[in-house]
């Protein structure tokens, strides 16, 4: 093989619709399906439908990859929600139904999926015209817009006068379609239960593959937040299962986990287990088998056709030093990052920009990008993840607050260490309020825990960061650590 530089590198970019807008023509050659995802995601006979995964791991890359399912016996589409208005969304809620609690805004959600759906299908793409037609005219008559614009559908369905038009809202379906056999509506679930109903009979002929993508953005509104989520997982979960005999229809929806965790509701677990599929690329690591350098390497080959790498650690041993303080640069590396796609891109991308003709470099610039790493990039990532998890005044003092700590605590610290720290520098911050703020520190992975564990005479310590083991849960009687890819960004 010919000696590499990082011109053969492809530049990446940290938003996946960039990614495919910008390196669309080689965007399927160099995605790389983690342990088949995309195969159960894409198969209607299996129940995968909601990717669950950290930020940055790649889940909108599969929604993504997904969109371009279009072909002649499949057809995909994005549902954006990035710019939904959530506090519209309350406003769609049936009161007056039968759904309380954490279904509240299920019908909702219904309404609106179907409806994305409904405005795509043509007279051939179903079996059964005439169901279709109904629905067309129901969607055409609650004003819900032609396009495919779910921002202004939930906009027209929060207005005052919806509740007004589904009310006057006559339909009927069947060869009987005299007024007497016409149906009205009293409220939103009535109406979604009649929808799914009719819905349930077009026979759709290809497989459609709806994407929900962009709900990190309901962190943005405090309220209703776990009804809507849960609403619109049951949704997803709920009409594939209907779809399943009578339509090629399956919703998949892209979701962070820790959003997923905080809904409250009795059924989420058997929803997750059932069609839920967690992307954790940590996890691989253990069966020697370490897709992040795969994934590299597979962007390399698709960007140069005569390059064929036939080992992992090969394009990176050629470009980067072997040996970084004893230990391999790779595992070195790695510990300065979540173990995600989007931290690799970015280091890749800094050597791309930087040194484009250079085919290896020193131990010196390395360390030195490494630190351009955390300062430029890892900090700022910690604050985005953060946000609805803690007050954004709270995130923007944690700087100080980890700086300070770091500053004395550089090995490890303790709960009363950090305490002290709010006590004698922002005093407001009461001790239980402290105690929220390390454990979201800790359950986003940025904070680590040491772990004493007791083998017969002996006792081992371990230190355990939640995006290596997910099942780990925070004790404050114990030590801590801050993640080394905050060090230089604390300049501790």
């Amino acid at each position: 093989m010919r000696e590499l530089t990082f011109a053969d590198l492809l530049p990446g970019y940290l938003d996946a619709e960039n990614e495919v807008r910008y390196n669309g023509d080689k965007f399927e050659r160099f995605f790389y399906d983690l342990n088949g995802v995309f195969e159960k995601l894409s198969d209607l006979k299996k129940p995968t439908s909601i990717l669950i995964g950290r930020k940055g791991v790649g889940k909108s890359a599969y929604a993504g990859r997904l969109d371009l399912l279009n072909i002649s016996t499949s057809e995909s589409f994005m549902v954006k929600l990035g710019e939904v208005s959530y506090s519209d969304f309350v406003k769609i809620s049936d009161n007056k139904g039968n759904v309380v609690g954490t279904q509240r805004y299920l019908h909702a959600w219904y309404l609106l999926l179907l409806s994305a759906v409904v405005k795509r299908l043509k007279e051939e793409d179903v079996e059964n015209p005439d169901a279709l037609k109904v629905l067309k005219k129901a969607v055409f008559d609650l004003g819900l817009a032609t396009n495919q614009n779910i921002v202004r559908d939930i906009f027209t369905a929060a207005k005052k006068d919806f509740k007004v038009k589904l009310s006057m809202l006559e339909i009927s379906f069947g060869s009987d379609s005299t007024h007497d056999n016409k149906i009205k509506f009293s409220n939103l679930t009535d109406f979604t239960n009649y929808f799914i109903e009719i819905f349930c009979t077009l026979g759709v002929k290809r497989e459609i593959f709806p994407i929900i993508d962009g709900v990190d953005d309901v962190l943005r509104t405090k309220k209703d937040t776990q009804e809507i989520l849960s609403g619109l997982v049951r949704a997803v979960y709920t009409l594939n299962q209907k779809n399943y005999s009578n339509n090629k229809v399956k919703f998949i929806l892209v979701i962070r986990e820790d959003i997923v965790k905080t809904i409250n509701d009795s059924d989420m677990n058997k929803i997750i287990q059932d069609s839920g599929y967690k992307l954790d690329w940590y996890s691989n690591r253990n069966s020697g088998v370490d897709n992040l350098l795969f994934m590299i390497n597979k962007r390399i080959e698709s960007k140069n056709k005569d390059i064929q790498l036939n080992e992992a650690l090969e394009a990176w041993n050629q470009l980067f030093p072997k040996l970084i303080k004893n230990q391999s640069s790779w595992n070195y590396f790695l510990e300065y990052t979540m173990y995600r796609p989007r931290d690799i891109i970015q280091f890749l991308n800094q050597f791309i920009y930087n040194y484009p003709d250079a085919n290896n470099i020193s131990r010196r610039v390395f360390t030195d990008e490494l630190r351009k790493f955390s300062q430029d990039y890892f900090y700022e990532e910690m604050k985005n993840e953060l946000l609805g998890f803690l007050e954004d005044s709270t995130i923007n003092i944690l700087f100080d607050v980890l700086q300070k700590l770091g500053s004395q605590k550089r090995g490890d610290f303790d709960f009363e260490d950090l305490l002290n720290v709010y006590k004698n520098n922002y005093p407001a911050y009461d001790e239980q309020q402290v105690k929220h703020i390390l454990t979201t520190l800790f359950n986003a992975g940025y904070v680590g825990m040491l772990r004493n564990i007791k083998k017969g005479k002996y006792t081992s310590t371990y230190l355990n960061f939640k995006h290596k083991d997910p099942r780990v849960t925070i004790d404050f009687s114990s030590k801590f650590v801050i993640h080394k890819g905050l060090f230089s960004a604390l300049n501790i």
